[in-house]
């Protein structure tokens, strides 16, 4: 198998888990290293970024970056899975609500909020996964974790349906927020339905679906993966070249300035997209002020070792 490095753009169809799309992508691109950055439930469709090659060394990196849904929620039912997919176990009746009441309750979901993760998750507790305990009919105390929502907006209410825009971080649960959200509100909520529009900075203008994926040649889906180079381009870029590429390839520092990343001030933590002369993306650094004031670059991760 040739190697080919980059992002495909999947719009995930209802129905299949996005570990079967991975899966799919790797028999139709012929290649052994695929992962998703973010999975979507079965239930839900929408931008599933798969990372290829040596681009899922920045799976973690994709990750950190906002995802935005657009998403349904019944209110007045909710389910063992808070989706519609589940066995309703709460049946409650929804008080009368106005659009100016919705969204006063919605801005207390913006900004770090705590979100217990659902029995139906594939989050671990003792070496078993949480869905794994729920099948067979286990409920455990799970641990509420801290999740950042950006913004959460009302686009209409249809009752007994909330349909809502989200733009949220990393390991938000947008079926606990339905059901959170449903609470906040006197009664009970379901998600029922989600689409996810963007996600890592791709978008669902760039997605293709399986089915037009199958119904090309290989050549032709190859071209659709999104070149490393292409990726990450919100990141300041230091260009390295001769034995100073040498040098990051083989995982040193190397000092930095401003004026060098096309920044007014450099912060500490701070990723740095690291390319050579031909442009191409070799490594991401992260920034550390030194103790004698300069501020360096050290290789986070080294795509391509020297």
């Amino acid at each position: 198998m040739d190697e080919i490095t980059g992002v495909i753009v999947i719009n995930k169809p209802e129905g299949i888990t996005s570990t079967r799309v991975v899966e799919r992508i790797r028999r139709l691109l012929k290649v052994k290293k695929a992962g998703h950055l973010g999975t979507l439930d079965p239930m839900a469709t929408g931008v599933l970024p798969i990372a290829v090659g040596r681009a899922t060394k920045l799976s973690n990196i994709f990750m950190e970056r906002p995802k935005e849904y657009v998403g349904r929620i019944k209110l007045g039912v909710l389910t063992d899975t808070y989706d519609r997919e589940g066995k309703v176990i709460e049946e409650k009746p929804v008080p009368e609500l106005d659009v100016e009441k919705i969204e006063k309750v919605l801005k207390n979901f913006e900004g770090e909020i705590e979100q217990i993760p659902p029995m139906y998750s594939a989050k671990r507790y003792k070496g078993k996964r949480l869905y794994q305990l729920a099948r067979e009919g286990k409920e455990v105390e799970r641990e509420p974790k801290k999740v950042y929502i950006d913004e959460i907006r009302l686009i209409s209410y249809d009752p007994p349906y909330l349909k809502l825009y989200i733009k949220a971080g990393k390991g938000v649960y947008i079926r606990t927020l339905a059901k959170d959200v449903g609470e906040a509100l006197g009664t009970v909520g379901t998600l029922w339905d989600l689409v996810r529009t963007s996600a890592c900075g791709f978008s669902l203008e760039q997605a293709v679906t399986l089915d037009e994926l199958k119904e090309l040649e290989l050549e032709e889906r190859r071209k659709l993966v999104i070149p490393l180079s292409d990726t990450l381009n919100d990141l300041p870029v230091l260009k390295v070249i001769g034995r100073l590429k040498w040098w990051v390839m083989v995982g040193n520092a190397v000092v930095v300035t401003p004026a060098e990343l096309g920044l007014d001030e450099l912060k500490e933590g701070e990723y740095v997209k690291v390319v050579d002369e031909n442009g191409d993306f070799i490594a991401v650094g992260v920034l550390k002020k030194a103790p004698d004031g300069r501020w360096l670059c050290h290789p986070h991760k080294v795509l391509y070792t020297a």
